[in-house]
């Protein structure tokens, strides 16, 4: 009896049919999407697929057929609706977004807006909002014409740069958090080179570079490499960043690894326009070509104060460039409004401004030192004494 019992619980879990409408024979798979700027204020949408048929090379048992193991299909429209819809008309399954990971959007599509991507993209419920957002110079679709080298798969590249925080990590998410459209998103760098991987044959290769500002959900400028570093602190992605600095002994160059840090924003008591920026951070010497001792306490205080110094040249400069287009990337409004509420309600109108003209920053870098790798002073000092 209790064996029928368990049997009958059991049919309706074995009766049950497939989660979803569509089987995954079915389904056409989305890894990346690409958005350009079309004519007539139209955009062109490019659905970057994998390929299942491709995925088992024929020499390990797959069916024998040869080529890459992804597709990339573009369709112009007026929305992204109507653009998408346009590329689904022409295939066999049914497009899937559940594996979407990337959107790259052109500089020049993302100069005019992209309001109306984010809209799509908070509106569709099998797009994850938590997906990396990066922009492109010249066509965003060219992207997946580089030589995944490491990967099977184009995308695999640029969703690999903001995971390893070598650029910034931007997502739909944190545009769609913001009160004004205010972000800063990563830009890739794109050049053609002779790969010795290809037999000397030259192809795309796509590296992380500028950052662009936007403003209202359009960017509006850029930081450069150099420049942009110090928004990694401003919001909290430090991981593995290098700093290099001269020595105060001898002005030779030593680089730090900083391998943890953790930022703190408040508006100061005194002045709600000025921001007391809190950092602290541990770090690891990679490479020394000083021969100051860093086993003395002395000259490491004075190495830290050097490398804090550096840090906080990095952030104010990137607040500037910030500042110079009335773009508040890190949420300033946010911290003010939340902090100072009455403050807030009466520059809220004109906030832009306000940050252009008002808001300063008073940043403190707490660094300290914690390993010096496998030799505690400069190997070929000790080689000399030898």
């Amino acid at each position: 009896m209790k064996r029928l019992k368990s049997l009958i619980l059991l049919c309706p879990f074995v009766l049950t049919g497939c989660w979803s409408q569509y089987e995954l024979n079915e389904r056409a798979f989305v890894a990346g999407i690409y958005v350009d700027k079309a004519a007539n204020g139209h955009m062109e949408i490019s659905l970057s697929f994998s390929l299942p048929n491709r995925l088992v090379p024929s020499d390990l048992g797959g069916a024998g057929t040869t080529g890459k193991p992804y597709s990339l299909q573009s369709a112009t429209g007026k929305t992204f609706t109507e653009a998408y819809k346009k590329i689904q008309a022409t295939l066999t399954r049914n497009i899937s977004w559940g594996h979407t990971r990337i959107i790259i959007i052109s500089e020049e599509m993302a100069r005019d807006g992209i309001r109306d991507i984010l809209e799509f993209v908070l509106r569709e419920p099998n797009l994850n909002i938590n997906q990396t957002l990066l922009i492109a110079p010249g066509k965003a679709k060219d992207i997946e014409e580089l030589t995944p080298i490491f990967e099977r798969f184009p995308t695999t590249i640029p969703i690999s740069f903001a995971q390893r925080k070598v650029t910034v990590d931007t997502t739909p998410k944190d545009f769609l958090e913001t009160s004004n459209g205010d972000m800063i998103v990563g830009i890739l760098t794109k050049k053609t080179i002779k790969m010795l991987s290809e037999g000397g044959k030259k192809g795309l290769f796509v590296s992380p570079g500028e950052m662009a500002l936007f403003h209202n959900y359009k960017m509006v400028g850029k930081l450069d490499a150099k420049v942009g570093r110090g928004a990694f602190w401003l919001r909290n992605l430090i991981k593995g960043a290098e700093v290099t600095i001269k020595a105060p002994a001898d002005q030779q160059l030593i680089s730090l690894l900083v391998m943890d840090a953790h930022t703190k924003i408040r508006p100061s008591k005194k002045d709600p326009f000025t921001f007391n920026v809190d950092i602290k951070a541990e770090g690891n010497i990679s490479e020394s070509q000083s021969d100051m001792s860093l086993t003395n306490e002395k000259q490491m205080a004075q190495l830290e104060h050097v490398a804090e110094k550096q840090i906080r040249n990095r952030i104010k400069a990137t607040l500037k460039a910030s500042q110079e287009v009335k773009a508040d990337v890190f949420q300033f409004s946010e911290y003010l409004s939340w902090h100072k509420p009455k403050i807030w309600k009466m520059v809220k109108k004109d906030w832009p401004e306000s940050y252009h003209e008002k808001v300063k920053m008073n940043v403190q870098v707490d660094l300290h030192i914690k390993r010096l790798g496998a030799e505690n002073n400069s190997f070929w000092e000790k080689e000399k004494s030898l």
